[in-house]
């Protein structure tokens, strides 16, 4: 039997009160993708196959090969507008011997008589929320093309092994799972050691000085700090890297990762997701601009990006340097035989929504040597590494996206890092969206250094006839 768990579909409530990827929110301080991953193992699934989208990086981050689950996991990328049952129906040879999939925000709530082993006595079913599929499971090939085909599964699906299928499609019914899950139900997915009597649970390195009142039911995540005098609960979820200061009172609240709570607050009946505070009852989000109040106790930006950024800054200084010469020599000469000139276009930028961008551009059809040597030498794209310099642009990215050429295609990049080197600058037959999703995905140091040498030798061995 084959795992396909489904990650590509957005989810709009789950960006506007996070940016953790909705497969990755935590329910009672674990990934929702984590229960699904253990399900798997306990079922003896080890092939499981991830379908990603736009938050790729992050899930696969944390699945990575699927060792921690004893699982083997494979990485797909859904297509635009695909069908998550179409896809399925296309892959028959994956489930010729059974398939368990789980597509969108789905949790299955164990109650009291759940147990492993009646997994294996599942029979055929499939349970849909907002009009698509959220689980089906099959153990034949027969079984699951009949439930692709809107066959009928079993009548009361999960609940016939006492699991309580759960579809969260909003802020309040997300809040509402991990209040469940504080007030009894943690119990359920855990070991003995890892949770109290009461069902509370305590993670690795929290401080608390001997002034702080902790009220059971509460769950507390790894890494957090309390203040003097705080009193945290009852019913309230605090996860990993949170730091409470003095003199807070929290209850009936779910607090998100890497979160700063200031001084003196009472919180009761919300949501805390680094400077967002949310009203579960009906969604409405604020956002705090005092850092003393609530804050992101994390940077935004990833360490290795930060490091990719300042280590290929540093190799633009040089590149400058080395070009400054040769660029003062030739564009002059170009200016004046009128071979060659540079015109502003605009582009989209990540930060101020549009740039102008000087263009090299050949003015007069006819063969010359300094034009080549000027192209061939990368001089056309000097005045784009002086904005490198400025932090306008990466010396390696996506390829930058005109205004209004590119528009349908900037609509789709969750990430933009336009750069002065691209992969199109060695391959001409690449497509600009695939290559820009697959560079927020997979960007890194190495890398950018492959994109960088491969475009100079490229440039420089075609001299200009590219």
């Amino acid at each position: 039997m084959i795992a396909v768990f489904n990650t590509a579909k957005l989810h709009g409530w789950a960006k506007q009160m996070s940016d953790t990827p909705w497969p990755l929110l935590p329910v009672s301080n674990r990934p929702l993708i984590d229960y699904w991953l253990e399900a798997c193992t306990e079922q003896n699934i080890r092939l499981i196959h991830v379908i990603l989208g736009e938050d790729a990086k992050q899930v696969e981050d944390f699945i990575g090969s699927g060792e921690r689950w004893n699982v083997t996991v494979e990485y797909v990328f859904a297509r635009s507008g695909e069908n998550p049952v179409n896809y399925l129906k296309s892959i028959p040879s994956l489930w010729k011997n059974g398939l368990f999939y789980i597509g969108g925000p789905f949790f299955m709530r164990r109650r009291q008589a759940f147990s492993s082993e009646e997994f294996k006595s599942l029979s055929a079913c499939r349970h849909e929320a907002c009009g698509e599929t959220r689980f089906l499971y099959g153990k034949t090939a027969e079984e699951v093309a009949s439930l692709l085909d809107g066959g009928e599964g079993a009548m009361h699906g999960l609940e016939q092994v006492h699991v309580n299928p759960h579809s969260f499609d909003s802020i309040k019914a997300y809040f509402d799972l991990n209040m469940k899950m504080v007030d009894g139900e943690l119990s359920r997915y855990v070991t003995a050691g890892f949770s109290g009597k009461d069902g509370s649970s305590i993670g690795f390195n929290v401080r608390t000085p001997p002034s702080s009142h902790l009220v059971t039911p509460i769950i507390i995540g790894d890494d957090c700090r309390f203040g003097a005098m705080t009193t945290v609960g009852p019913n309230a979820v605090v996860a990993n890297h949170v730091i409470i200061d003095a003199f807070c009172e929290l209850a009936d609240c779910l607090i998100l990762e890497d979160t700063y709570i200031g001084r003196n607050l009472e919180i009761r009946n919300k949501i805390v997701a680094g400077n967002r505070v949310i009203d579960p009852s009906d969604g409405t989000v604020i956002q705090i601009e005092d850092s003393w109040l609530v804050a992101q106790n994390r940077p935004d930006m990833r360490t290795e990006d930060f490091m990719r950024y300042v280590i290929l800054w540093c190799f633009t200084v040089l590149l400058v340097s080395v070009l400054l010469i040769p660029f003062c020599v030739l564009y002059p000469l170009t200016v004046i035989i009128r071979i060659g000139g540079f015109s502003k276009v605009l582009f989209h930028d990540p930060r101020t929504g549009y740039i102008t961008l000087p263009v090299y551009s050949k003015l007069k059809n006819r063969k010359s040597i300094i034009y080549r040597a000027f192209r061939a030498l990368s001089l056309d794209r000097f005045p784009w590494l002086l904005l490198v310099l400025r932090g306008r642009l990466f010396l390696c990215g996506q390829p930058p996206m005109r205004h209004p050429t590119d528009d349908e295609i900037i609509k789709q990049l969750p990430q933009y890092y336009p750069g002065v080197f691209c992969y199109q600058d060695y391959n001409k037959d690449s497509d600009r969206l695939t290559d820009s999703l697959w560079y927020a995905h997979i960007r890194s140091l190495f890398e950018d250094t492959k994109i960088l040498i491969k475009a100079l030798i490229t440039r420089f061995l075609s001299a200009g006839r590219q």
